[in-house]
């Protein structure tokens, strides 16, 4: 399967998600964060990622410190790793080579509080703009006061961003326009061990699949 755009699924949980986002994700990610809601603990995350070929994987860490990021990107040999620290003072294994440096978007932030962020940051990889966390849906970012189309257009003009958000209309066109590096897509539950229905992203996927 082709996309338009390069994706990374956030927050594997469970063997079925992992399954169905290795099909066409350019990334998955594992939270290794114990007060994330779609946490995973390393026995569940090494049983899944056994069975995944092809994206690559990413430990996403939330604001846990160096120490753990290393312990556990050692123990589990990852090469990428997602945080919403500024790491560039800290010392990572030579292992970690891609930093995905996750920035959380609240209806009350602002273009000046992004771009600090993104400009004083050293080593980062990809900068993803989490939209998610805070429910804002794709209307809501062309509706934020701040950082709305004209200014991720702009931002993506000159750095490397993901863009994170409940995408609920057609955004194939829109992702392109803005030029985004890619887009994330949150993992969600099984309704039973084995059993998860996928209408929601499938929706998305293909209007983002060339034909």
């Amino acid at each position: 399967m082709e996309l338009c755009t390069k994706v990374k699924a956030n927050s594997i949980n469970n063997l079925s998600d992992g399954r169905y986002f290795a099909t066409f994700a350019e990334w998955v990610g594992f939270n290794f964060n114990p007060q994330n809601p779609n946490g995973i603990d390393l026995p569940t995350a090494v049983m899944i990622m056994g069975w995944l070929a092809g994206p690559r994987i990413v430990g996403e860490f939330d604001d846990l410190p160096p120490e753990t990021i290393n312990n556990i990107a050692q123990e589990l040999q990852l090469d990428t790793i997602q945080t919403d620290l500024d790491l560039s003072g800290s010392y990572l294994l030579p292992i970690i080579s891609t930093v995905i440096r996750r920035i959380v978007i609240l209806p009350t932030s602002t273009a000046t509080d992004i771009l600090e962020v993104i400009e004083n940051a050293k080593g980062v990889s990809y900068f993803l703009l989490d939209f998610q966390t805070h429910q804002l849906t794709w209307d809501s970012v062309e509706q934020h006061a701040s950082v709305h189309l004209p200014f991720l257009q702009h931002l993506c003009s000159t750095y490397p961003i993901l863009l994170a958000a409940l995408f609920t209309k057609c955004i194939a066109y829109k992702v392109n326009g803005i030029g985004a590096a890619g887009i994330a897509l949150l993992g969600g539950n099984e309704l039973q061990p084995g059993m998860r229905l996928f209408d929601d992203v499938q929706d998305i996927v293909e209007q983002l699949e060339i034909f």
